[in-house]
């Protein structure tokens, strides 16, 4: 992976991970149905610069139920549920099984073996955490509810590239496009007609700039930049970046929240920043920086 790709899929991770802190806040203001429904109605003026793209649009369908609507409600229900924004972002850290995992069963793509050892090292972090963590910090149907939404985002990434969606922006708005029956159909049976259009004259101004920022950043920009990295590269070499999430959410919650890690939870961190590391090849750059240094000490 060059420097480039890294540097994009970082990038992506912020957005995500800030996106994570700002889903927080929205369901206090509206429910989890509304929130994802009004988050892909933020994309339709985008059908203006961006007409149908080529492909079957069942296929946009079915990626786009799994990858956003079906994977918004599941992960909106669970932050609903007592499970700190900081601590979530540990949970969700099961996309990169599952997406590798989802990666390996529709398209026969195999992880090197540096790649698997990190995401296990990875796991002992995530391990760690969950015998650290109180049923409080950590409650099972919040816990359950992000593990779905992971399996829901890695069967999307999967079917993605398998049906080479993602190459352009189209494609990404045209996921989100055919996202919105699902989720407008959850708003009524859930929420109620009457309760759905109330919600929305009276919105927030602050849910609506977290919405806001969801769609452009995350929905539109950062699947469009996810997406064309899993097409580029394997899944196995991009996922391992989602590992970073849990990182950059927790610095983003102590300032937000005031949430704070223990010291067990720290040392979570570290074995998952690890894990990311090694599945990145760092024993490839570790092996050529000591073979730079002999060359030099040889020549002296």
């Amino acid at each position: 992976m060059s420097f480039r790709d890294a540097s994009i899929a970082v990038a992506v991770v912020l957005m995500w991970s800030l996106n994570l802190i700002l889903q927080k806040i929205a369901v206090g203001y509206l429910s989890v149905f509304l929130i994802g429904f009004i988050r892909v109605s933020f994309v339709i003026p985008f059908l203006l610069l961006y007409p149908r793209p080529p492909e079957k649009l069942w296929r946009h369908a079915i990626c786009g139920f799994c990858l956003i609507a079906f994977y918004l409600i599941l992960f909106g229900f669970g932050l609903q549920t007592d499970i700190g924004a900081s601590i979530s972002a540990f949970v969700i850290q099961f996309q990169v099984f599952f997406v590798i995992l989802c990666c390996y069963l529709f398209l026969g793509e195999k992880p090197h073996w540096y790649e698997t050892l990190g995401i296990l090292v990875a796991c002992i972090g995530v391990y760690f955490l969950h015998t650290n963590s109180s049923p409080a910090d950590l409650p099972i149907l919040g816990s359950l509810l992000l593990i779905a939404s992971c399996l829901s985002h890695g069967i999307g990434i999967a079917l993605s590239k398998k049906f080479k969606l993602g190459s352009d922006m189209s494609n990404v708005v045209w996921l989100s496009v055919m996202a919105m029956p699902p989720l407008l159909i959850s708003c009524l049976v859930f929420d109620g007609p009457s309760a759905t259009i109330d919600a929305v004259i009276n919105i927030s101004p602050i849910a609506l700039g977290c919405i806001l920022f969801a769609t452009l950043a995350s929905t539109l920009w950062g699947t469009y930049l996810w997406i064309g990295l899993i097409q580029k590269l394997s899944g196995a070499a991009v996922a391992p970046f989602m590992l970073l999430i849990p990182i950059f959410s927790g610095v983003l919650s102590y300032f937000t929240f005031g949430e704070t890690l223990t010291n067990q939870q720290l040392i979570s961190g570290f074995f998952i920043l690890l894990g990311v590391m090694v599945a990145q090849g760092f024993h490839k750059f570790t092996a050529y920086f000591s073979l730079k240094l002999k060359s030099e000490k040889k020549y002296d």
